[in-house]
Parts: structure tokens; sequence; C-alpha cells
């Protein structure tokens, strides 16, 4: 494993999931996509990140005195 990748338990804390709930999502396919090289299961930085950005949301109201 080198620095561009994550182990599930790195995932599931810094998205403040359970590893449970990392693999109900990987079978559900809305997760964050991951690779699986043998046993051992990584996820990419990058495509962490770029799942993060995908599902952020944006305000549909701003409550500035116009």
């Amino acid at each position: 494993m080198n620095d561009n990748h994550l182990k599930p338990s790195q995932v599931a804390e810094l998205l403040n999931v359970s590893h449970r709930t990392l693999s109900r999502w990987h079978a559900l396919r809305v997760g964050p996509s991951r690779v699986k090289v043998g046993r051992t299961i990584l996820y990419r930085k990058t495509a962490v990140d770029a799942w993060l950005a995908a599902n952020e949301t944006q305000p549909t109201r701003n409550f500035s005195n116009d």
C-alpha cells in the first residue's frame, strides 16, 4: 500500500461511519469506489474525495437581507 490508498478502517474513520456501513454501501453501489487486491480492500484517496464532492449539497436558500 502507498500513500495514495486508504484501508477501509481509515475511510470509515474519515467519514465517521462503521466498517459495516462501508460494506453495505459497496453492496448497494452507493459509496466511494474501491479496489480489491487478493483479500485486501483499498480505497484511492482521490476516489473518496471525488465521492465526497459528488455528494456535496448546496444551500437552497440564503438568508441575506436583500
